[in-house]
């Protein structure tokens, strides 16, 4: 299967940010309740930021999350959400969702909280929404909180409040270049640049950093804090934060530019950046998580391209959203030149006819890449066709029938250089037939061969019963 740089471009937000407790302005209280009765309780709101400008690149509206948590492992309730926007609706204009009934600033939102095999779960979401606009003239600079309160029929609501900041700071960032054919052993300068397309400087610069399996940060800066606990598909974390400010228009660069180590098992590598205002909410979601080392190497700073204008309104630390082309997260591509050869082990067994047998098998990757399919398909599958006088009884986990054989994959997207695979056939003896020979052969999909792995001699096994 071909996998095009594209088609892989998936942010790592889902896989590898963790949500984090974001300060709420305020102690929510919780309702006396029954020992039996469950709590579902408001997870802390971020803050959101609008403009009252109509600015290029950005979102006139914003849109606070509103996501709870529960101990109890079943919900089976109707509820009532209350929030209360008085405060808020002197300076920004605030619609609700269709659930919701609206009187002098106060929403009445009917939800229904009905849940099954809640272990490990960790939000419930809410029909609820509430979209917020800025009034023409609200100062910017200015904020307006709300509350959310809520009784349900079964269990206890714990509320809380949530926060809106009239104009923001806003970095869009400049989509790098893919690069294809980088030779292992090098090092490339990838650069990261971004303008602040807001309309209030930020007093701080954070950039968080996520290398992919083949390649690492070739310097560890004094203020950068770094992590290894990113899971398979990440090398390596990096979060830089940088003192200045960065007024509204300006544009610029970190210097120097990210210079990344291409190693021994790269192939389909990738540089995910963020950068933000520092302490922005959405990039203390993205680093939330993680077991930090302190860098020792200089320090990274900003480098202005254009210096930006001074227009009097106080800095700003809350995002505004940003819309179509622009943001502030990219992904570049990174492909080195490199290989790595699969390969698959037969089996074979003797039993009598009416007898069952296991036929254990396997999958290599012999590198020297690690192979990482971004676009989330699995790497390495392999076609199963049962030996003659033979019919299939059971599998192992990672095999399933298909047609007249059998499919078995790695089930992750992420092969490491020297990783095996074990799979294992549990066939009947029908009828003893002397060399009865099927096989295992590696299964690339429609797209055949790819281009990492050279070698086909090693594609095919024998699987031989009797």
């Amino acid at each position: 299967m071909k996998h095009s740089p594209n088609r892989r471009a998936i942010a790592l937000t889902a896989v590898i940010g963790a949500a984090v407790g974001l300060a709420l302005t305020g102690v929510a209280v919780v309702p006396a309740q029954a020992a039996d009765q469950p709590v579902i309780a408001l997870q802390p709101i971020a803050p959101v930021a609008v403009s009252p400008a109509t600015l290029a690149g950005v979102s006139k509206t914003a849109m606070p999350s509103l996501s709870f948590t529960t101990t109890a492992k079943s919900l089976s309730t109707s509820a009532t959400l209350t929030i209360d926007v008085t405060q808020l609706s002197e300076i920004a204009n605030v619609t609700f969702s269709g659930n919701c009934t609206v009187v002098q600033h106060v929403a009445s939102c009917g939800e229904s909280f009905y849940y099954d095999d809640l272990t490990g779960v960790g939000s419930i979401g809410a029909e609820t929404q509430m979209t917020v606009k800025a009034k023409a003239g609200a100062p910017v600079g200015s904020s307006g909180g709300y509350t959310v309160s809520g009784t349900a029929d079964n269990a206890a609501i714990v509320g809380g409040r949530g926060a809106v900041d009239i104009g923001g700071p806003a970095y869009d960032q400049l989509q790098p270049t893919n690069r294809i054919d980088l030779a292992v052993g090098s090092t490339v300068n990838e650069p990261v640049r971004f303008t602040n397309i807001g309309d209030r400087a930020a007093d701080g610069t954070q950039v968080l950093l996520w290398a992919s399996p083949g390649i690492g940060f070739a310097k560890h800066f004094a203020n950068c804090e770094y992590s290894t606990d990113g899971g398979p598909m990440v090398e390596e974390v990096a979060l830089c934060t940088i003192p200045g400010q960065v007024l509204p228009g300006e544009k610029a660069a970190l210097a120097p530019a990210v210079r990344l180590n291409v190693e021994s098992t790269a192939y389909y590598t990738y540089l995910d950046s963020m950068i933000a205002p520092a302490g922005d909410p959405g990039i203390q979601q993205m680093a939330a998580g993680h077991q930090w080392t302190q860098g020792a190497g200089g320090q990274l700073t900003l480098k202005v391209i254009t210096p930006g204008t001074a227009d009097g309104a106080p800095s700003g630390v809350v995002s505004l959203s940003e819309r179509g082309r622009h943001g502030d997260y990219r992904i570049t591509s990174l492909r080195a030149a490199n290989t790595a050869d699969f390969s698959v082990t037969g089996a074979s067994a003797t039993a009598a006819e009416g007898d069952t047998v296991t036929l254990d098998f396997a999958m290599t990757n012999n590198g020297p890449a690690t192979i990482f399919y971004r676009s989330g398909d699995v790497v390495g599958s392999v076609g199963v066709r049962l030996p003659p006088g033979t019919s299939p009884v059971g599998s192992s986990a990672n095999c399933r029938q298909q047609g007249g054989g059998y499919y078995c994959s790695s089930q992750s997207i992420v092969s490491k250089a020297g990783a095996v695979t074990d799979f294992s056939l549990t066939v009947r003896v029908d009828q003893v037939i002397p060399g009865a020979q099927g096989s295992v052969s590696m299964d690339w999909g429609p797209a055949g061969q790819p281009a990492f792995d050279t070698n086909t001699s090693n594609d095919t096994a024998a699987l031989t019963v009797n």
